[in-house]
């Protein structure tokens, strides 16, 4: 058990279902189809509860959890009184879903499909989500997350096959699907017990809760060399960063999810129906001389902010040459766990969502990146933002060459970035938003 107990009892936080999407007085709760001993069932109707329903903070490394940062976010989680746990994450190679004798979705001969997945202990999905949550995980059953239920037509009950580290195939009954609000976005949700039986071994974050108040956390966290640029520190009620990226299952919506494989060579082979319809042939002009083979949801995004950048006379800002040389939006990338094939971390860039420009000024870990220095480079960034990009500028180590389609315009939200943070209207309304929703959405992605 990888949980403390000190203060379990302290704080459960009921039933099913938990998260709001702003602070209220009532928040909507989705009802929860599971698996009960005579098969799948629903449950009755959504109801409304009061909060609050208990703060979270999640803290962790830009790679797999360093072992100096655990033993300090479990010293902060003493120092506060709080409880906390290490979680696991990665992305996991699903072969396909069954229900019954009919196969709701199989991934193309030799490929796979990506799955966004979150280790965390039972008592602790319990905890942090319920006990109506805790009660469909087990060694061989999971919880997949809603948003990537409906994107395959999934439900309670059927079977999911998913591949381990060594090549087998390993199958999980879908125990229940719930809201992404439940589920902190995560795609799919299992015990250290279902890890093992696909030989997943990799720490991500340390997960705290049922601290004695929020300045008694920052506090600890301070006190044991936490706050620092290079580690991340995650608050269920942070105000949202205009530079935060999509999750796993809200990339899929957006751009579609693809089938792939990870070769002998380290390359990755990609299914060529979601590359025939989602990219064009080749490179295409993006505006002020840059040239990307971009998704074709993201380009026209990418042309109408650099037609602005152009007009604003602050095309200069830009190094054209090494943005072509870099190579544009496409390029799928897998880190490999260990040596699988199998489990490990896809590149957004898989996606031909992100593009990279002025690689050698704002390399990953320069600080300040230069679009932050250069005469103009905010106001560049802000343009971006405000077109439906993020920056990585403002990434835990700093990408100042990545812009990353988010789909949503992101100019005009209140937050102290690092660098070029927003310049809001004076007249917004700063209101204070639960990140619960988005927690643990990261599982098996990296930027770069």
């Amino acid at each position: 058990m990888l949980v403390t107990t000190r203060n379990r009892n302290r704080r459960r936080l009921g039933a099913a279902i938990l998260f709001l999407a702003l602070a209220g007085p009532a928040v909507a709760v989705a009802a929860v189809t599971q698996v009960g001993p005579g098969g799948a069932v629903v449950s009755e109707q959504a109801v409304r509860i009061s909060p609050p329903v208990g703060d979270i903070v999640d803290v962790y490394d830009s790679g797999e959890l360093d072992a100096s940062t655990e033993a300090d976010a479990a010293a902060a989680a003493r120092q506060a009184g709080a409880d906390f746990t290490v979680s696991q994450s990665a992305s996991i190679a699903m072969q396909r879903i069954v229900r019954g004798s009919s196969v709701v979705q199989e991934a193309p001969p030799t490929l796979s499909i990506p799955m966004g997945t979150t280790v965390f202990d039972r008592d602790v999905i319990g905890t942090l989500m319920g006990t109506d949550v805790s009660a469909a995980v087990s060694p061989t059953s999971l919880v997949m997350g809603r948003r990537t239920a409906d994107l395959r037509g999934a439900r309670a009950g059927d079977v999911v096959t998913l591949r381990s580290a060594f090549g087998a195939d390993v199958d999980f009954t879908i125990g229940a699907v719930l809201a992404d609000e439940v589920t902190g976005g995560t795609e799919l949700l299992i015990t250290p017990e279902g890890a093992a039986r696909l030989s997943l071994n990799r720490k991500s974050s340390v997960t705290m809760w049922g601290f004695d108040s929020r300045a008694a956390i920052d506090q600890a966290l301070a006190d044991n060399g936490l706050v620092s640029t290079r580690i991340r520190i995650r608050r269920s009620w942070d105000p949202f960063d205009p530079d935060s990226t999509l999750g796993m299952a809200a990339t899929k919506a957006l751009l579609g999810e693809f089938a792939y494989r990870v070769n002998s060579s380290g390359s990755v082979t990609q299914e060529t129906a979601w590359q025939s319809a989602n990219l064009p042939s080749g490179r295409r002009s993006i505006g002020i001389g840059i040239r990307a083979r971009c998704h074709l949801v993201v380009e026209p995004a990418l042309q109408a902010a650099f037609a602005e950048i152009a007009q604003r006379g602050l095309s200069g800002v830009f190094d054209v040459g090494d943005a072509n040389a870099a190579g544009g939006c496409h390029n799928p990338r897998f880190n490999r766990l260990a040596n699988s094939a199998t489990i490990g971390f896809l590149s957004r860039h898989s996606w031909a969502m992100a593009i990279d420009t002025n690689t050698v000024g704002a390399c990953q870990g320069c600080a300040p990146p230069n679009f932050a220095s250069r005469p103009g480079g905010c106001t560049a960034v802000r343009i971006l933002r405000k077109h439906g990009f993020s920056w990585g500028g403002n990434y835990l180590t700093p990408d100042g060459m990545h812009f990353e389609y988010v789909g949503e315009p992101r100019d005009q939200l209140p937050y102290p970035s690092r660098w070029c943070p927003n310049i809001v209207d004076g007249n917004t309304l700063t209101v204070e938003v639960t990140q619960r929703a988005t927690l643990f959405d990261g599982a098996g992605l990296i930027t770069e």
